[in-house]
């Protein structure tokens, strides 16, 4: 027993002898002139190298096998190469991949790790070395090419992200950037934020002056690895009385929707109630989130005080009993919530409905989508009252009731709406809800009126709004990505990801956060929420997106996050714009 005992003692000690034989000296990324780097763009070739130690010759291997690992960002493993081999005996061993095109695995900036390994007699030795991938170009998105009488403050410039460490934005009254007006170096953001007072009068930006910016990207000793070409803007002049809003009026169908097989036909509107004249204006419209087939139809000028009406022909999707249509005017402009109009559409005349196609909603309907329109204030002082009637002015009862379906879809707006008590806790409310629902199925057959209220913001009223934020950040998916956030927890999560600042405060006890971050399949410039509206499962939020203009690059996702009302309803979300 004890001879067995010593026996296997001795079998043990050459295994543990044996464990350092191998170790790794070192694994390194070198440039094509054979130079060890760490920053890289993604046009360039790359060798990887790697060396061990064998501290004695190996008693049943004749080689060292070599394997070269590459990955990116997110840890996956984007290159991998095994073949190379070094005699198994004492001394040291290298080897090294020539002539790698980084092109052939990037697929992002950021940071790379090559991850070399070593194997010799079933014992295996890694090594990581980290290098930085930079894109050559930069793409700038905010203010676009071109853009004239900015009145944005302060005036904040937004490009995509390269890879670089930090980035150096250059503003200048000329051209070729020459005796730059400012010049600031941020730190790794993609976006900067011009003084809006700055120290030397010479920087402050002047009402219509032509200005050039560009974007460099620095690597972490400052020198230059990415660049952006050259882009134009101009300030809006303070007592200038020029405006740009162009806004779709009217969308209305045009025939008979008796049968879904069949294609439904619509007019929409388009009105310049701004000054100036606007040109190669993307018209689109959709139907339950389909192209119409027409569709989208340019306009090629519209003048001040214009009105173009256009035709549109889409099918309903198939299996769907209504869906929403939405037009749509692709152009930035002094107030792009009105660059939209949307109509829900079901069977028999293509008219808005509600809680169900075809059917009159209750009183008690009605009253709850008066309420939503007058804000959680009304709400609360309505609590505890009996609900007699309900009384609109000039309509009929069928009419009123189209009035408050247009309301729950998003057709109609509530400018005026008055409470009146008619003793102890019951009220009688009286609404003038503005015949806004009184173009769901009828044709003036005369020249268009421009309405009065044209705004599709269905939210809570400005005072009622504590705050909305947008920008730009990563993809959360291909598709767009919504959010409902109800706790501090989850915001603080979420901003974290889209900011280095501190989260804005949201008392959540009264308030949720709604939001749509655009996904990577999207071509958006902006995401802009068009408000809620009730239905049969809870409450339903519309937007639509603004996209890149061709020719342009796209920019990161772009997001919204906007504050509402507290509800514990379950919240849908439709996207009402034209997709390709």
């Amino acid at each position: 027993m004890k001879t067995r005992l010593a026996l296997i003692c001795c079998l043990l000690l050459p295994a543990a002898a044996r464990a350092a034989n191998l170790t790794g000296t070192g694994a390194s990324v070198h440039d094509s002139a054979g130079t060890a780097r760490t920053t890289f763009s993604n046009a360039e070739t790359i060798t990887l190298r790697q060396s061990v130690n064998i501290a004695e010759n190996s008693p049943t291997s004749d080689s060292v096998d070599f394997t070269f690992e590459i990955l990116n960002a997110a840890g996956a493993a984007v290159f991998t190469h095994a073949g190379n081999s070094a005699p198994g005996t004492q001394g040291g061993a290298q080897t090294q991949l020539a002539g790698i095109s980084i092109n052939s695995f990037y697929t992002s900036p950021g940071n790379y790790t090559f991850r070399a390994k070593a194997t010799l007699d079933a014992e295996t030795v890694t090594q990581t070395a980290a290098f930085l991938i930079s894109s050559p170009n930069i793409t700038l998105i905010y203010p676009p090419n071109g853009a004239r009488g900015l009145s944005d403050n302060p005036l904040t410039f937004r490009w995509t992200a390269s890879g670089a460490s930090r980035y150096r934005v250059t503003v200048a009254d000329n051209a070729s950037l020459y005796n730059e007006l400012h010049a600031a170096v941020n730190a790794g953001e993609s976006y900067y934020s011009y003084p809006a007072d700055p120290s030397e009068p010479r920087e402050r930006l002047v009402p219509e002056q032509v200005y050039y910016w560009k974007v460099e990207g620095l690597d972490a000793s400052n020198n230059k690895i990415s660049e952006s070409n050259v882009y134009t803007f101009s300030l809006k002049g303070q007592a200038s009385s020029t405006t740009r809003n162009v806004a779709v009026t009217l969308l209305e169908v045009t025939t008979p929707v008796l049968d879904f097989e069949k294609p439904i036909s619509f007019k929409a509107v388009l009105y310049n109630s701004g000054s100036a004249t606007e040109s190669n204006i993307s018209m689109k419209l959709s139907l339950g989130g389909l192209s119409a087939q027409d569709s989208p139809k340019q306009v090629l000028t519209i003048g001040p005080g214009e009105q173009v009406p256009l035709t549109f022909t889409a099918f309903m999707p198939p299996g769907q009993e209504q869906g929403l249509a939405a037009a749509c005017a692709d152009l930035f402009d002094d107030n792009m919530a009105d660059n939209c109009k949307t109509k829900l559409i079901a069977k028999d005349a293509g008219t808005t409905t509600a809680t169900g196609a075809g059917r009159k909603l209750t009183y008690d309907e009605m009253f709850q989508a008066i309420l939503a329109r007058l804000g959680p204030e009304a709400a609360k002082a309505l609590e505890g009252y009996t609900f007699e009637s309900l009384s609109c002015a000039n309509c009929s009862q069928d009419e009123l009731a189209l009035i408050i379906a247009a309301l729950i879809s998003g057709e109609a707006q509530l400018i005026g709406a008055s409470v009146t008590e008619t003793g102890g806790a019951e009220t009688a409310l009286s609404a003038n809800a503005a015949a806004a629902a009184a173009d769901a199925g009828s044709d003036s057959g005369g020249e268009e009126a421009v309405p009065e209220e044209t705004s599709l913001d269905l939210s809570p009223l400005k005072d009622d709004i504590p705050g909305e934020w947008s920008g730009y950040t990563e993809a959360r998916g291909k598709e767009a990505a919504t959010f409902v956030i109800r706790s501090k927890k989850e915001w603080r999560k979420l901003w974290k990801t889209l900011s280095s600042e501190e989260d804005p405060d949201v008392d959540f006890g009264d308030s949720m956060v709604i939001g749509i971050i655009s996904g990577s399949n999207d071509r958006a410039a902006a995401v802009r929420l068009l408000g809620s509206r009730k239905t049969d499962e809870g409450m339903a939020f519309d937007y639509y997106q603004i996209e890149t203009p061709r020719g342009a690059a796209s920019p990161k996702a772009a997001y919204i996050f906007r504050l509402y009302p507290r509800s514990s309803d379950k919240v849908s979300f439709t996207r009402v714009d034209v997709r390709k």
